[in-house]
């Protein structure tokens, strides 16, 4: 459970941060390295706090309790999808409405509305690229947390059950791939490394 746990925490936290970076994009210390920390420690911590219910009834014979079943589908999925739709409706709230703000200076109406629209476009395309992202996690893993909440249920067959396995590993590859080939600093910062090396 930790690491599916902390793959949707990671992408909670990185929907939490676009928020901060757009609404508080004049605080310097959100782009600091105290707060990376900071973000880093919560989201592990978070992550163990969740998970101290499953391991605390972990016996052996009781691996199929329906209410384990549910406990990681609400805290992997449900939970983490409404915290990443609030995160993204306030950046869309604020981004909608910096646009729409009206200047009072004449002289810079026009400035002001190329860069608002020039931000409100950079802003909605990347929160549609993490909505997108989302969307592939939640369709990737879902199956696999339903069909354990319902399996005691419903008998599913093993080539079912192996198909929901291989789709939530490919919805993770997806993601890490999707994350490296947008993330262009990331990119840039690893070819001056690997060409800096040669």
């Amino acid at each position: 459970m930790m690491c599916n746990l902390q793959v949707a925490l990671a992408i909670v936290e990185a929907s939490f941060n676009r928020l901060c970076s757009i609404v508080y994009h004049t605080k310097l210390f959100l782009r600091t390295k105290k707060w990376a920390t900071i973000c880093i420690v919560s989201q592990w911590t978070t992550g163990i706090i969740l998970t101290i219910p499953n391991i605390s009834f972990n016996d052996s014979s009781c691996d199929d309790q329906l209410w384990k079943a549910i406990y990681r589908f609400v805290m992997i999925v449900i939970v983490p999808s409404i915290i990443c739709l609030m995160n993204n409706m306030m950046i869309f709230k604020y981004v909608r409405s910096s646009t729409n703000r009206v200047q009072t200076s004449l002289e810079n109406a026009k400035n002001n509305a190329q860069q608002h629209q020039h931000l409100s476009r950079r802003d909605l395309h990347l929160l549609r690229h993490m909505i997108v992202m989302f969307c592939i996690f939640i369709a990737g893993w879902s199956p696999i947390y339903i069909c354990a909440a319902i399996g005691s249920a419903i008998s599913i067959t093993s080539t079912i059950a192996s198909v929901f396995i291989i789709l939530a590993e490919l919805s993770l590859l997806i993601d890490i791939s999707n994350l490296f080939l947008y993330n262009h600093e990331l990119r840039r910062y690893y070819r001056e490394k690997i060409c800096h090396r040669h």
